[in-house]
């Protein structure tokens, strides 16, 4: 059997074409899991952000004598950069609704931050309510 240098160049275009195809789906699939990664990684950086004042406002850990607002106050900075880096993996209507979790969780009015916390009934059931609201979102 002959083969032409016509036919051995076709053959080696379309192992070319096909070997460019499959290279490019390989980018494209570790391209989306190598997100997956990040945002994953990212949630759970928003986890342990909260998880020190979650342990702290528990009612199972008996601390009747927390002082909310100087607690909460004094997190707020660690707690706004777990939210910044998070939201940047969220598209569209997931993040519109992550930033108004996130607004809930420290406004009330647009001004007075967790006035709810340490003016209301049950604080620590409220405060708990709104960071799993938050939190949430780190589920995949």
């Amino acid at each position: 059997m002959n083969i032409s240098p016509y036919e051995i160049a076709l053959i080696g275009g379309a192992f070319t074409i096909f070997g460019a195809l499959i290279g490019g789906l390989c980018v494209f699939y570790f391209g989306i899991e190598a997100r997956r990664n990040a945002k994953r990684d990212a949630g759970r950086r928003l986890r342990e952000a909260f998880s020190e004042e979650l342990a702290e406002m528990d009612p199972v850990a008996g601390n009747k004598g927390v002082e909310v607002e100087m607690l909460l106050s004094s997190a707020f900075p660690k707690h706004y950069s777990a939210v910044i880096e998070f939201s940047y993996y969220l598209k569209g209507t997931e993040k519109a609704a992550f930033e108004k979790a996130w607004r809930e969780y420290f406004e009330v009015g647009g001004s007075m931050r967790f006035f709810d916390y340490y003016m209301g009934d049950n604080p620590k059931q409220l405060f708990k309510e709104r960071v799993n609201a938050i939190l949430k979102f780190t589920e995949t």
